[in-house]
């Protein structure tokens, strides 16, 4: 079996993202499987970043076309569990500062739809890469519009979710000491989401030699793609053993947290 650069890029990947799988389900015993906390989603797309290497893998012993369209669809997954963990993360410093506020600004409305956002692109980008009309007569991949559809979507929500942050930065002191690494990690994680979300779009929009999901640049996709991802997993797994485990009934949860958290003085109750 001859590999090629996709190849290697595949072992690398596996020896990268089955520690970050294992980790990834140790915060989420941690913290919990709840798909509003964020974390989940470390672990999904670790998972899915395992199945898609071994499935380019094995297209080098057997290409079957079940194989070659597996691979095609896993390696499409990338930026929706990013922006959907980074969403988990951002409704947990949005939960501190709505328990600071008599009235809320931001409640779980907005995140309820930009999850739903976030889904429906993600369909439309898994269909863009099963659908015929992104077979040319050559083989070669063409972006369909539901492709171009699912990124524009993908880049409505990136910058919801720039904008709620930056609209919490003035909130700072309602945030704990202990929770504070929330507004570090934050822009540090959209900054290379922003690389990773520019990538995709490039690969849609532009659609050339350098920038294609599957025939471009191997070196344009891992830096700007695939060292992205792992970059964001490894910050947002040591952010997850960094913070401290918030109680079930609140873990999560982008509500009116004043009436739940009469009880204890408008905080959050955190267990070590």
């Amino acid at each position: 079996m001859h590999l090629d650069k996709h190849g290697y890029v595949s072992i690398v990947e596996l020896i990268v993202f089955i520690p970050c799988l294992i980790l990834g389900i140790a915060v989420c015993l941690r913290h919990g499987f709840k798909r509003t906390s964020g974390w989940i989603f470390v672990l999904i797309l670790s998972a899915i970043r395992i199945a898609g290497a071994i499935c380019q893998l094995l297209t080098y012993g057997s290409p079957t076309e079940g194989l070659i369209k597996a691979t095609l669809i896993l390696d499409s997954i990338g930026i929706a569990p990013l922006l959907l963990a980074l969403l988990g993360v951002l409704s947990r410093l949005v939960d501190w500062i709505n328990a600071s506020m008599q009235n809320p600004k931001i409640n779980s409305t907005l995140f309820r739809i930009l999850q739903l956002v976030i889904g429906v692109s993600l369909i439309l980008g898994i269909l863009g890469v099963t659908s015929p009309k992104s077979q040319a007569a050559d083989g070669a991949f063409i972006p369909p519009t539901i492709s171009k559809i699912g990124i524009i979507l993908n880049i409505v929500v990136y910058i919801a979710i720039t904008t709620v942050f930056i609209l919490s930065l003035p909130h700072g002191s309602a945030l704990p000491r202990s929770e504070r690494p929330l507004r570090i990690h934050i822009p540090i994680a959209l900054l290379a989401i922003a690389i990773r979300l520019l990538y995709a779009a490039l690969c849609i929009f532009v659609h050339d030699s350098t920038f294609s999901l599957f025939n471009g640049s191997i070196v344009a996709n891992v830096l700007m793609a695939i060292a992205e991802e792992f970059f964001v997993v490894i910050i947002t797994l040591a952010l997850g053993f960094k913070l401290g485990r918030i109680s079930v009934d609140v873990q999560g949860e982008i509500v009116d947290l004043n009436q739940k958290s009469s009880d204890n003085g408008g905080q959050l109750p955190l267990s070590a």
